[in-house]
């Protein structure tokens, strides 16, 4: 599981669109960036990563906000392997053993925002942004920008990024990670073609006749309590008042919501349901951070809707059976969601 979800940070975590021009100062730099950040829709390029002296070369495929195929040509472990996500569900198949491993991808996490769009801001939030000249990438013109973080007092060293973005496309098509003033980690896209219309089955997997099978959904994570959690955040952390009945908290966890944020989720399940994996299909999943009013929180793509909870904003958004809600309590950031029907998943929020 560990490597699977690791696989997928990585690939999804490499699409980053942005703008910027020679005699643009740092503000301008991040306005464009802003206003740019989803003009990619989709692209298919050869995407080359080197870290730690080994190398990874993959076919990379991605389309509009999170759907995703990596085809692994050239790793110590990974070469031959398949990385398949069409944004609520992903396959890793591995032709060797004929084995497949696939996980549903939890309604907390399926935001209908582009990776570009969520890791500019993430950058933004916690880097300063400097032009840095022209440069040449795979044959294509770049603009180049340094990003220095804001925080430096990590325990590894401040970690400091180079992006070439292409003057085309206001998108990064060279990243090197620094630490230390040694470079970490380097990313390129070759061969690269923007926005061609990919369908949507080029996300679709299917099972080769014979593979077996293994469902990582089920793997329970490291379980911590209320108090661990309220340690790692900066942030009270609040409990909805009004449940289902049969419902409890059955997991809480931390995971980064930005490059300097640290975020809290929480799992209510039916206690009462006896086939566990129903009990996970309608669980609730709360999603908390501290809000920061200089960012803007993005508006999902797709029929919102806007309704009040607690005198602020709140955006209601469908994903399949699903049903997301985000808002602020002018403290804290809130993702609510589940299958359960909406005027219980309101109730639910406004008791928070």
């Amino acid at each position: 599981m560990k490597r699977l979800l690791l696989i997928t940070i990585i690939a999804i975590s490499l699409v980053i669109t942005g703008c910027v021009s020679n005699e643009l100062t740092s503000e301008q730099i991040k306005d464009q960036m802003r206003a740019h950040e989803d003009s990619v829709r989709d692209l298919i390029c050869t995407m080359l990563v080197t870290s730690n002296n080994e190398t990874m070369v993959a076919n990379y495929t991605y389309k509009y906000p999170d759907m995703i195929r990596m085809e692994y040509k050239k790793h110590p472990e990974l070469a031959g392997q398949i990385m398949v996500s069409n944004g609520t569900y992903m396959w890793m198949y591995d032709p060797a053993s004929n084995s497949v491993e696939t996980a549903s991808i939890p309604a907390y996490a399926r935001m209908n925002l582009s990776k570009n769009a969520q890791l500019i801001e993430n950058l933004l939030d916690a880097y300063t942004i400097t032009p840095n000249g022209t440069g040449i990438v795979s044959g294509r013109e770049c603009y180049r920008i340094t990003a220095t973080p804001i925080d430096v007092r990590g325990p590894r060293g401040p970690i400091s990024i180079e992006l070439w973005l292409d003057q085309k496309n206001w998108m990064p098509i060279k990243i090197e990670t620094y630490q230390n003033n040694t470079r970490a980690t380097c990313m390129e896209y070759r061969d690269i073609r923007f926005n061609t219309g990919i369908p949507n089955s080029t996300f679709e997997f299917k099972i080769p006749e014979g593979a077996t099978v293994e469902s990582v959904d089920n793997t329970p994570p490291a379980k911590m309590t209320l108090e661990e959690a309220q340690a790692k955040v900066l942030f009270g952390i609040k409990e909805p008042k009004d449940l289902p009945q049969g419902y409890a908290l059955d997991n809480i966890m931390t995971a980064p919501v930005s490059a300097s944020e640290t975020g809290v989720i929480l799992v209510y399940t039916n206690t009462t349901e006896g086939d566990p994996s129903l009990a996970q299909s309608t669980a609730i999943q709360l999603i908390e951070s501290a809000h920061n009013e200089s960012v803007k929180r993005p508006t999902p793509a797709g029929e919102n809707e806007t309704i009040m909870i607690g005198g602020h904003k709140c955006t209601i958004t469908a994903f399949g059976k699903s049903l997301v809600l985000q808002w602020d309590d002018g403290e804290r950031e809130f993702v609510l969601g589940g299958t359960l029907d909406r005027e219980e998943l309101i109730r639910i929020a406004k008791s928070i």
